[in-house]
């Protein structure tokens, strides 16, 4: 879902697409307005109910009214959690919606009347996406939930005037994987924000430089090798 800061663009880019603007020059620089004006850090929080519970991630339920069965607890290596007078139930590989929706169903055999709590998840590996290439910082940043391409793109501060936006590359999976190639002035030009690719928790993206592609492909590899080289000494 795109957030407030893309969102407020929409119109925007409407108004581009309807007036017929085929340039791709027009194109790109359109959406390099779009991701500068949304340039802004995402918070990584596992807040959004498509949130995937994982062993170890930490949990607090708090029933209103009823602290018997509050907990504050971790998810066990079985992918189980023990909640004050229910006992155990499965976690692990849940949505958080989903687990809210089990634990409401279990609280509803002891709660007469309406069932009101809060549940928190605190993920016990915060994961991440590294973003290469030309944008304004190169680096891995944490992510927990699913955003949009230019969501993604705006945590890495924008992209630079060299950018080649026709071939965004999303790797998946790993760097021997095949790659995700995105244009996004496409989308910009056919007014449809909604349609971006999504970037999933440890994606590497890249943003190529307009230019020759051999060179394009040493500068990836050599700013992979930096970026991965340095969270690895660094332990980040």
């Amino acid at each position: 879902m795109l957030k407030s800061g893309i969102i407020a663009t929409v119109t925007f880019v409407s108004a581009f697409a309807l007036g017929g603007c085929g340039s791709g020059d027009a194109a790109r620089e359109s959406v390099t307005q779009i991701i500068r004006s949304g340039s802004r850090p995402i918070q990584s929080e596992a807040k959004s109910d498509d949130y995937v519970i994982r062993q170890r991630d930490s949990i607090k339920i708090e029933v209103f009214g009823y602290p018997e069965f509050n907990t504050e607890t971790v998810i066990k290596e079985l992918g189980t959690v023990t909640i004050p007078n229910i006992g155990e139930l499965t976690a692990a590989g849940l949505t958080k919606d989903q687990f809210h929706q089990l634990l409401e169903t279990k609280l509803a055999e002891y709660i007469q009347g309406e069932v009101k709590f809060s549940l928190v998840v605190i993920s016990a590996v915060p994961q991440k996406i590294t973003v290469l290439g030309e944008v304004t910082r190169q680096e891995n940043y944490p992510l927990t939930n699913e955003v949009t391409l230019l969501e993604a793109l705006s945590m890495a501060g924008g992209v630079t005037v060299d950018s080649d936006l026709r071939s965004i590359k999303i790797l998946r999976g790993g760097l021997n994987s095949q790659p995700i190639v995105v244009d996004l002035t496409y989308f910009v030009e056919k007014g449809n924000l909604e349609s971006i690719p999504i970037v999933r928790p440890g994606d590497t993206i890249y943003v190529p430089r307009n230019s020759n592609v051999i060179r394009d492909l040493s500068v990836f590899m050599r700013d992979v090798i930096f970026i991965f080289g340095f969270f690895t000494l660094f332990g980040a």
